[in-house]
């Protein structure tokens, strides 16, 4: 951290120890303590890293969450002095007293009080749930930034662990994840993650250098091309090859499809598609969406009311097939959203039709000879590629 109390309880920055003689004598003269839990911290430096004041490795300070490195240093800095280059007043590691809690950043901006915080090191989901709760209620609004070395990514595919997933926020009608790299002072936007299984997802990637950054309304070309090839491609694996992995899920999922006179390798092309409210499920799509479809639309004509659906899906949650998303920082989370967005695409493809508002009924079966499933898929991504998901 950057900042600390003196013996007289004012704040000190380390960073205002300029001269390298000055901070020497700083550490060998002055006592320094922890605005949030009061024990004493040591004022570093070195060749590479920032002046900083550090806790004592057998202390545990409950007002931070992570210990930070050089990365973690660098990058606070820069955001910081970038939101002082747009003429704001930010203040660098704000203590809350109220929550026993200190922020990498604070700005007021538009009449709203705001709470930055640049985090590099995997923490426990349930403590960012529970920091920005806390900064909620006291009336701030936290703003996650998740640490660029973080990400794990090859071609269209991300991986993200379900502590990098809790970063996922609401941006326009989609849903993007935020990150920045203090080495190439850049932000980089995950846009719209769709998740194929638990931590795989397909996304692209925007760069946005700090420099770009202004008060005005920020223009990020996110994309709208989706690769549906390569979700096709990795769906037509976990048919093929993952579902038959032994776990309680695959195990579970494999009886229910073959009680139902269904063969995994058959799984019809609207089983398992991409959709924008996915994120909100842990579980992979190929799994709930089967789930949704055979509990519900089979045999075909049957006429089902949305209440129906809603409660099939919910017994599914509580019977443990289907997992919902921690999703701290978005907070319409509902899983509903999710059943309503897969519902409107199967209208939209003339899987199922909405005879009146909110009764469905199936139009096609979901039983396909291997014979006509290549060109029948085919033809339904086709159709698809028209813009599900915008």
């Amino acid at each position: 951290m950057f900042t600390a109390l003196n013996k007289d309880g004012s704040i000190v920055c380390a960073l205002d120890f300029k001269e390298k003689k000055e901070l020497q004598a700083e550490k060998r003269n002055s006592i320094f303590y922890c605005p949030a839990c009061r024990s004493v911290v040591v004022l570093k430096n070195g060749e590479k890293r920032l002046p900083h004041f550090a806790h004592r490795k057998d202390v545990s300070c409950s007002g931070s969450s992570e210990q930070e490195s050089s990365y973690h240093l660098h990058g606070k800095l820069q955001i910081y002095n970038g939101l002082k280059d747009l003429g704001l007043n930010p203040v660098l590691e704000p203590y809350f007293p109220s929550i026993k809690q200190r922020g990498d950043i604070g700005v007021m901006w538009d009449n709203s009080y705001y709470v930055i915080e640049f985090q590099c090191s995997s923490i426990p989901v349930s403590c960012l749930q529970k920091r920005t709760k806390q900064y909620r209620k006291e009336k701030y609004q936290p703003i996650w930034i998740l640490g660029y070395k973080n990400v794990k990514r090859s071609k269209s595919f991300s991986r993200f662990s379900a502590f990098q997933s809790s970063f996922l926020v609401p941006f326009k009608g989609k849903y993007i994840l935020p990150a920045y790299c203090p080495y190439q002072k850049s932000f980089y936007i995950m846009d719209n993650p769709i998740p194929i299984s638990k931590e795989k997802f397909i996304t692209s990637i925007n760069k946005l250098p700090l420099a770009a950054v202004t008060l005005r309304e920020q223009t990020i070309n996110l994309s709208s091309n989706f690769p549906y090839s390569d979700w096709q491609s990795a769906i037509q694996k976990q048919k093929n090859n993952h579902i038959h992995y032994h776990s309680n899920e695959n195990d579970r999922f494999l009886r229910y499809l073959y009680k139902s006179g269904l063969h995994p390798h058959v799984i019809p092309p609207f089983i398992g598609i991409p959709l924008k409210e996915g994120i909100k499920l842990l579980t992979p799509p190929l799994i709930w969406q089967a789930y949704l479809y055979i509990d519900c639309f089979l045999p075909a004509r049957k006429i089902v009311s949305l209440h129906k659906v809603y409660d099939a899906f919910l017994s599914r949650i509580k019977r443990g097939d289907i997992t919902v998303r921690n999703l701290p920082n978005i907070i319409d989370s509902n899983w509903r959203n999710t059943v309503n967005d897969y519902l409107t695409v199967l209208v939209k493809m003339k899987v199922i039709e909405e005879i009146r508002p909110d009764f469905f009924t199936s139009s096609e079966e979901a039983c396909l000879s291997s014979d006509s499933l290549a060109k029948h898929e085919e033809d339904f991504y086709l159709r698809l590629k028209g813009g599900s998901l915008q």
